[in-house]
């Protein structure tokens, strides 16, 4: 999908930096300087103190940091459907595919029509508690369900089921549900497959899998996950993109499926995906 689709009639544009991060504040002020000189209002914020306010008539993300950044401002933006700018400062990132060197041209080919944005699927989160409050959360690379105390090296007994068919009754230390954009984050360090980020799917990585036969799955997302907990002494935790969580008691249900809203993240023009996994892997 090019930036044609997106281009039209900007209002505004949201420009979101790495907090204390003087290069990246240097570079949000440089690019509002760039956008404003085509008669566009732009508010620029650190990822952390983005405001509901601050969302009204955006058109326009664009974020400037690591893959860390890019997932804190997704929190704080998501859903409002809007394609997003990442810029990169320091190592190559997953996310963040746009070199700063290449900041200003990403701007221009933004508004040329020219910039290329790749479709990713979110995880859409429904924690039920056994005193019947709902809790929801929305992830772009992963929720991870574990021990909140993950020093204690105590396996967790957990019940996954697809639909209404049971799966697996996992004893391990840990589970994680990821999209094809976490694929190469905590799902890839414990050993789940890397999946080309445009695909429709959820992966399902048990972490230190008692059983050896319980491998990596990888799932259609038009399905819904459930996850039951035996009962245990164990006290769990669900962590949603690394920032957000909630204790998890016997008798709760976690609920995973895709969720309806779209995020469109640019992608390099000077490199392509497979590029970008050799240089970020040191293939």
């Amino acid at each position: 999908m090019q930036a044609k689709e997106f281009n039209k009639n900007i209002k505004k544009v949201l420009i979101s930096y790495k907090k204390n991060a003087q290069e990246a504040y240097n570079a949000a002020v440089y690019i509002s300087k760039l956008i404003e000189n085509k008669h566009i209002t732009t508010v620029v914020r650190p990822s952390m103190d983005i405001a509901a306010a601050d969302l009204s008539d955006v058109g326009l993300v664009v974020v400037l940091g690591g893959d860390g950044t890019l997932l804190i401002t997704f929190g704080n933006v998501f859903p409002l459907e809007v394609p997003v700018i990442g810029i990169d400062f320091g190592s190559l990132g997953f996310l963040v595919e746009i070199s700063d060197n290449n900041k200003t041209e990403a701007i221009e080919k933004f508004f040329d029509g020219t910039l290329k944005f790749r479709e990713r699927i979110a995880l859409d989160i429904t924690v039920r508690k056994s005193d019947g409050s709902i809790i929801n959360y929305v992830a772009l690379n992963e929720a991870v369900i574990a021990r909140e105390q993950s020093i204690h090296a105590r396996i967790i007994n957990i019940k996954v089921c697809i639909n209404d068919t049971w799966l697996n009754d996992y004893r391990l230390d840990g589970l994680i549900v990821s999209t094809p954009t976490g694929s190469t984050a905590y799902s890839l360090a414990a050993g789940g497959p890397i999946v080309f980020p445009d695909l429709e799917a959820f992966i399902i990585t048990p972490i230190c899998p008692h059983m050896l036969s319980n491998r990596p799955i990888i799932v259609n997302s038009n399905e819904l996950l459930r996850v039951r907990f035996a009962p245990q002494d164990n006290k769990l935790f669900i962590s949603v993109d690394g920032r957000d969580g909630v204790k998890l008691e016997d008798g709760d249900e976690v609920y995973v499926k895709r969720h309806h809203t779209k995020f469109y993240l640019a992608a390099s023009f000077s490199m392509s995906y497979w590029d970008i996994l050799r240089a970020k892997l040191k293939w």
